[in-house]
């Protein structure tokens, strides 16, 4: 009877081993697809996957109608180790190194608030609350780009909405700058300016103003810019060049106006989007 359940037990581990087995290769082709390995960047797009964290104050605040307290919530992806240092900057933007830390310093500072307030004479206070979703936005052989909307409140008016769009070369593993796509920014502003005015409505003459902050009135390009697959995005966030009440202007340009101007990392982009 024992030696019966001994292999009972030995069966029932197999079973249970190769079950587990199944369930990791399952979510390794949930991850998406491609290659993690660097060196095949030219060739390849890159192996990441999601993560989500969601971490609260114990501290509440209450209206006579409503509860509320504060939280950290973030979306982002997660690479391989080389990539990850990569673009660690991009996603966690106020210097810290994983969302844990991201969601102790945001509710750190809220916490001391509230205990200030606590021990105050007005007690009250109202919740903060921070969201981040960075996604991936362009992953081709040889480029990322990622965007990261924070929308964030801390008192005041109003919160705060803002989008960081970064693009990588993967193969030379750095940050790209638009010198590095294009051969004459000059030129490339002259070019995108023009799409700006048609996108707001304007003729050629037209002047700023005051409409726009612009300064002495000469258009400038983001340095907050990302590669898509459709064009060349700009995004400009609020009180960039408008006012919070007008909000953030995005403008993207088709690659096929830029083209000429493009090095030949560029022309390399647009052999990788096709």
């Amino acid at each position: 009877m024992a030696l019966k359940r001994e292999l009972l037990f030995s069966i029932g581990l197999v079973a249970l081993l190769w079950s587990y087995s199944c369930m990791n290769s399952n979510k390794s082709q949930q991850n998406v697809h491609a290659s993690q390995d660097v060196d095949m960047s030219m060739t390849d797009t890159l192996d990441y996957h999601m993560e989500v964290i969601k971490e609260i104050s114990p501290y509440f605040s209450a209206d006579g109608t409503a509860l509320d307290t504060t939280y950290y919530a973030a979306r982002y992806p997660v690479f391989s180790a080389a990539i990850d240092t990569l673009v660690r900057a991009a996603i966690f933007v106020d210097g810290e190194n994983t969302a844990s830390q991201v969601a102790e310093s945001f509710l750190g500072g809220f916490n001391e608030y509230a205990e200030e307030q606590i021990n105050s004479d007005h007690p009250g206070f109202h919740a903060w609350f921070r969201n981040q979703d960075c996604e991936v936005v362009l992953n081709v052989p040889g480029f990322l780009t990622l965007k990261n909307a924070i929308n964030e409140y801390t008192g005041g008016a109003h919160g705060i909405e803002i989008e960081i769009w970064s693009s990588y070369d993967i193969g030379n593993k750095k940050k790209l700058t638009l010198t590095d796509l294009f051969q004459d920014t000059i030129a490339l502003r002259q070019i995108v300016e023009n799409h700006f005015r048609k996108q707001e409505q304007l003729d050629d003459t037209s002047s700023y103003g005051t409409a726009y902050f612009f300064e002495d009135e000469t258009f400038t390009l983001a340095e907050n810019f990302g590669l898509t697959r459709s064009g060349l995005l700009f995004h400009y966030n609020p009180y960039e060049i408008k006012s919070y009440a007008e909000g953030p202007t995005t403008l993207t340009v088709p690659y096929g106006v830029l083209a000429d101007l493009m090095t030949a990392r560029g022309k390399q982009l647009l052999n990788a989007i096709k």
